[in-house]
């Protein structure tokens, strides 16, 4: 399984951020209380500007290059990554895949995905051999291959991450991933604890209602309770 690792540069405390940025445009007071409070008010009422002021900065190591595929769908305005290179990291030597549940359960299923990941290594190996560079041969690579990012991601970001990807009906391993930085956070500060319990849910525990043409059954279908 892939890790999570939250960086120092990860402000500790985003709701005095919030609310002190928000604080200068009123001419309110900034201490500590008022600015938590003006936080929760302004994230409350919807103000989602004030959402993009903390940033995360996050090492995702040992993920799918598929799962890192999706962060790409959240990244906006400030939002940022990087992520390890395919044309300067030597991935014929070796590279380490991340097996679905799905092919580990069977037996068969497994032999084949193991069959095929060794004829991709040989593949690039025999590339690599005929004097093809690096930066084309790992286009061979699978999506399965384990890659490392760094993302950084504003807190506005996170709770639209959080809404689509805690989802039950979001990829197992990006599941995964959201689940792990959830918990990391709210174990990062206890502003982050708050901000964990409140806002880093699913979009249909966020709004009563699923939004999804296809849903999972946890909350009733959005024209299901407007016909109600």
């Amino acid at each position: 399984m892939g890790t999570v690792e939250l960086k120092e540069w990860t402000i500790k405390d985003p709701l005095n951020c919030i609310g002190y940025n928000a604080g200068v445009c009123w001419n309110a007071p900034t201490d500590s209380d008022h600015n938590v409070k003006r936080a929760l008010g302004c994230i409350k009422d919807g103000h989602g500007r004030v959402e993009e002021l903390p940033d995360v900065y996050v090492v995702l190591d040992g993920w799918s290059a598929k799962c890192l595929r999706e962060l790409y769908t959240h990244i906006g305005g400030s939002p940022t990554r990087m992520q390890a290179s395919t044309r300067y990291i030597d991935y014929e030597k070796n590279f380490d895949i991340v097996m679905p549940p799905s092919v580990a359960a069977n037996e068969e299923a497994k032999k084949v995905w193991n069959e095929t990941i060794a004829a991709i290594q040989q593949g690039m190996t025999k590339l690599k051999e005929l004097e093809v560079p690096k930066e084309d041969y790992t286009n061979l690579l699978p999506l399965a291959y384990e890659s490392k990012m760094i993302w950084k991601v504003n807190l506005r970001t996170l709770i639209n991450f959080f809404g689509m990807r805690l989802c039950n009906r979001a990829y197992w391993e990006i599941r995964q991933l959201s689940k792990q930085l959830k918990d990391a956070l709210a174990a990062y500060s206890p502003e982050w604890k708050i901000i964990a319990d409140e806002l880093f849910k699913p979009k249909c525990e966020q709004t009563g209602y699923c939004t999804e043409r296809q849903c999972c059954g946890r909350k009733p279908k959005k024209e299901d309770v407007i016909a109600k």
